[in-house]
């Protein structure tokens, strides 16, 4: 096949971001008094928050609204939904994305069988593994180190340092360039469709599609190079 670059998303793909973020949220609805702030539970603010944060997040992909509005946004829109008191969003909601950001790096989740799978990578000679993430400076190289992840990857690459978001074909492209490789030489790792699967195709790199709903196969719209349900699946394609 002659890959040599293993190019890995990182939410989702290698570190746990559901499981981790479900149990920073909890604390923070706890340590916020949420519950008396907004009069709901925390499944129902925590569902809406997603929703909102998922908008959010589309809009910073799109360059529509920028890091440090997606940063406060999420939370003020969540206690807005909830009928907060406008004077209590202005103080605290910039100190939740504080407290969810600073504590959310420290967890150490990681996605079933990843530790397994990059330990068996790293010891194959012929492949430089590298991380390729959206996601922010402050979030990403923290949960790196503190979930020992990274003495296996030789470079990360981050959208905001790039100057441009997966999928856009810059990313990709800059990505190739700083490697010094052909698109056939690397495969791309990753659990969003849209983001890293669409993205790798669009820069002629071949994917690997870690799908976690397998239900959802027939409604993509193309068929990636490869397609697993399980991390350690790539060990019979790598």
């Amino acid at each position: 096949m002659g890959y040599r670059h293993i190019l890995f998303d990182l939410d989702r793909t290698l570190w746990d971001f559901d499981g981790n973020a479900e149990k920073t949220f909890a604390c923070m609805f706890d340590e916020f008094g949420i519950a008396d702030i907004c009069h709901t539970d925390l499944h129902s603010f925590h569902a809406i928050f997603h929703t909102i944060n998922e908008s959010l997040w589309e809009g910073y992909r799109n360059g529509t609204i920028n890091k440090e509005l997606l940063r406060v946004k999420r939370f003020s829109q969540t206690l807005e939904h909830f009928h907060a008191a406008p004077i209590l969003i202005g103080r605290i909601a910039s100190q939740m994305s504080d407290y969810y950001i600073n504590r959310n790096t420290l967890r150490t989740g990681l996605m079933p069988g990843a530790k397994e799978l990059l330990d068996y990578l790293s010891g194959k000679t012929e492949y430089t593994l590298s991380i390729i993430t959206n996601g922010f400076h402050e979030a990403q190289i923290p949960k790196m180190r503190h979930s020992g992840l990274n003495p296996y990857f030789k470079h990360i690459f981050l959208s905001e340092e790039i100057g441009a978001q997966k999928p856009d074909v810059r990313f990709f492209s800059t990505v190739l360039q700083r490697l010094g490789a052909a698109p056939s030489e690397c495969i791309v790792i990753g659990d969003d469709f849209k983001v890293d699967i669409l993205g790798a195709r669009s820069a002629a790199i071949p994917q690997i599609f870690y799908n976690l709903h397998p239900g959802n196969t027939a409604q993509l719209p193309f068929s990636p190079t490869y397609e697993v349900t399980h991390l350690l699946q790539i060990k019979d394609i790598l």
